[in-house]
């Protein structure tokens, strides 16, 4: 962490779910994180992490799913016969 990350000088609010904030005080005890906010903090850490991982080890999914969309739009369904009895 740089001295900016460290200085802690912007300010965030938010709301969450009681049932989210039970997981994230779960976290704070089960790692002896000192305040709810540095467990968030963390939290926010380790998704960005997470998240910044995927990104480099898999391909743009936005191309599957623009060659998804262009399938499906050439797409047209066979009309079924009826046959009468």
């Amino acid at each position: 962490m740089t001295a900016d990350e460290d200085a802690k000088n912007e300010k965030v609010v938010f709301f969450t779910s009681s049932l989210q904030l039970s997981r994230i005080d779960d976290f704070r005890f089960s790692r002896r994180i000192s305040s709810r906010a540095e467990a968030v903090r963390n939290l926010i850490d380790i998704a960005i992490g997470t998240l910044g991982e995927k990104k480099k080890s898999s391909r743009i999914p936005e191309t599957g799913m623009l060659m998804a969309a262009e399938v499906r739009k050439s797409y047209t369904p066979k009309k079924r016969s009826r046959k009468k009895e």
